[in-house]
């Protein structure tokens, strides 16, 4: 019996040419169709570059870092940058402000007052400092006005020279005739500041010692050089200021008469203000001669003039601010103040006495309120 033999697996023939080409043409129709959805795909992700700003795709259009981020960068650097620097030409109203003496009292730095505790532009206040005493050494306390009049003596400034330790006793060891140095006092930098009206310097040479040591700057309780024990102030101390103003005025007034620009003009009467150009002020000194045609009567503090294009000009009454001493060395010393009235033109030059003026009345215009 014939042995079986394993069936081999027939090979698999192309029948015909005609089925060849048919799987040939449709194996390139799969591939075609294959790239053509790849190059769909391509084209679905891709972003015409004419749509965006900067001509990138939009697959690229990310957040950005905040650390490159120039609008981010734009806002934290918003107040950082430099300021541009000023012009050098100022403006007309830059130029009218820097003529105001007014304003120019405003914008002074704002100090302490160590009576009231009231806060105020350093014009309204006067300021003190510590000075020693050449021969004893003591620690005087003495108003920075002293260094701008030139004071050597203590006595010569007031009509009283009694001078004492507060508080007040009989006995004193302090010499009314001493010398005062003629330099600035040796704390320029922590001074004690009080508001610059006469009754409140008077209170300070009033007030018990205990009360007078609760003022001092505590600066000065630490400077080693000193013994706050031994400060020594004027029991005349309103006197002593008021002097000391009087002669800065003079001294200003005399400065500006002998200049040549006419800083100071003769005027006969209040009308005719309106006829100066840039007044300032207006200076009433009286009736020097006994002149009967001389009507004007003597201003009240803070009394003010009507002017056309300025508003209202301050006028000062002279006699009250400089007193009988310094108004008549002030008429001898020029022929322009032998009327009764002046006029101080706002200029550069006279901006410091028109400062002046204003202070000084502050100082003693309670007097002239309880004299009326």
């Amino acid at each position: 019996m014939a042995s079986a033999r394993p069936l081999l697996a027939r090979p698999r023939y192309v029948s015909t040419s005609a089925e060849a080409l048919e799987q040939l043409h449709s194996g390139s129709a799969r591939a075609k169709q294959a790239k053509g959805e790849n190059n769909a795909f391509k084209k679905e992700s891709r972003c015409d570059r004419s749509e965006t700003d900067d001509g990138t795709a939009a697959f690229l259009q990310l957040p950005l870092s905040p650390l490159i981020d120039p609008k981010l960068q734009a806002a934290r650097n918003r107040y950082k940058a430099r300021k541009p620097e000023p012009s050098r030409e100022p403006s007309g109203f830059q130029k009218k402000l820097a003529k105001n003496p007014y304003a120019l009292a405003l914008a002074t730095p704002v100090r302490n007052c160590a009576i009231t505790g009231v806060r105020l532009p350093n014009q309204f206040l006067l300021d003190f400092g510590l000075a020693p005493h050449p021969k004893t050494g003591k620690p005087w306390q003495m108003p920075r006005l002293a260094l701008d009049s030139n004071v050597t003596v203590l006595g010569e400034a007031t009509s009283s020279t009694h001078t004492s330790q507060l508080p007040t006793t009989t006995s004193s060891n302090t010499d009314p005739d001493a010398l005062f140095p003629s330099r600035r006092p040796t704390r320029p930098v922590a001074g004690s500041y009080i508001v610059s009206q006469r009754n409140a310097v008077k209170f300070m040479s009033e007030i018990r010692r205990r009360s007078y040591m609760q003022m001092i700057p505590y600066r000065w309780k630490l400077d080693t050089r000193f013994k706050t024990d031994n400060i020594v102030w004027r029991e005349d101390m309103d006197e002593f200021v008021l002097d000391l103003m009087r002669r800065k005025l003079f001294r200003l007034l005399g400065y500006l008469s002998s200049r040549p620009a006419a800083y100071i003009t003769t005027c006969h009467k209040y009308q005719d203000v309106q006829k100066k150009h840039q007044p300032g002020a207006v200076l009433w000194l009286g009736n020097p001669n006994g002149d009967e045609t001389i009507k004007e009567e003597p201003p009240p503090p803070y009394a003010m003039v009507d002017y056309r294009s300025a508003g209202n000009i301050p006028v000062y009454n002279l006699p009250m601010l400089l007193g009988p001493y310094f108004l008549d060395q002030l008429r001898g010393s020029r022929e322009l103040f032998g009327g009764a009235l002046v006029v101080i033109k706002q200029k550069r030059n006279s901006l410091e006495s028109l400062m002046h003026l204003w202070k000084l009345m502050g100082y003693i215009a309670s007097d002239a309120d309880n004299r009326q």
